[in-house]
């Protein structure tokens, strides 16, 4: 189930980046926020659903999956691709990556 829902979230950003610009959706938050917290969550998500495979390598994966889901904007109508994008999407992968690493460790030391 964990896994199912890793995949959604991964399918519902790419959905999401490659809707043409007048089918895209917005939040009314500040757009680099809802990249933060659009990875913020599919990379909890991804994280909690594959436990066996490293982080680091969860997170490169995705951060090269935002930068091609930001390329690929260039090519649909009433689409852009910018870097500060893509910096925000990483910093939300990024920021799951250190929530999953600073809760490992305060696991380890209270069960010591």
């Amino acid at each position: 189930m964990l896994k199912a829902i890793a995949w959604i979230c991964i399918i519902g950003l790419a959905v999401a980046s490659w809707a043409p610009g007048q089918e895209m959706a917005r939040t009314g938050f500040n757009t680099r926020l809802e990249h933060t917290v659009a990875y913020l969550i599919a990379g909890i998500a991804t994280i909690i659903a594959y436990p066996r495979k490293p982080i680091w390598s969860i997170a490169a994966i995705l951060c090269a999956f935002a930068g091609i889901l930001e390329v690929g904007q260039l090519y649909i109508p009433g689409r852009h691709a910018a870097f500060l994008d893509w910096i925000a999407s990483s910093s939300g992968v990024l920021c799951a990556s250190m929530t999953k690493l600073f809760h490992r460790r305060h696991h380890l030391t209270t069960n010591r």
